[in-house]
């Protein structure tokens, strides 16, 4: 199920892809993303919702370096942007 996390948006390596950082529970990381799964007007990622309980969430971040799984808190995964 798609869904969006809040982050914070710097260039990448190539054109096409940005690098994004964001808040886990083990603390901020940052990873190479298609600019296409990017909202950058709202900074926000698209993030494949795995699971969740009423604290936490396990999301999937489509990274450039393959797939990064994340758990983050349950209140910073959003609905898709306005």
């Amino acid at each position: 199920m798609d869904r969006w996390i809040a982050v914070k948006i710097t260039d990448g390596l190539f054109p096409s892809e940005r690098t994004v950082h964001f808040s886990t529970v083990e603390g901020e990381i940052a990873v190479f993303v298609s600019s296409s799964q990017l909202d950058e007007t709202s900074r926000v990622l698209r993030v494949e919702l795995l699971n969740q309980d009423d604290e936490f969430a396990l999301v999937q971040v489509p990274s450039q370096d393959g797939t990064t799984v994340a758990k983050v808190k349950r209140a910073e995964v959003l609905p898709a942007p306005k």
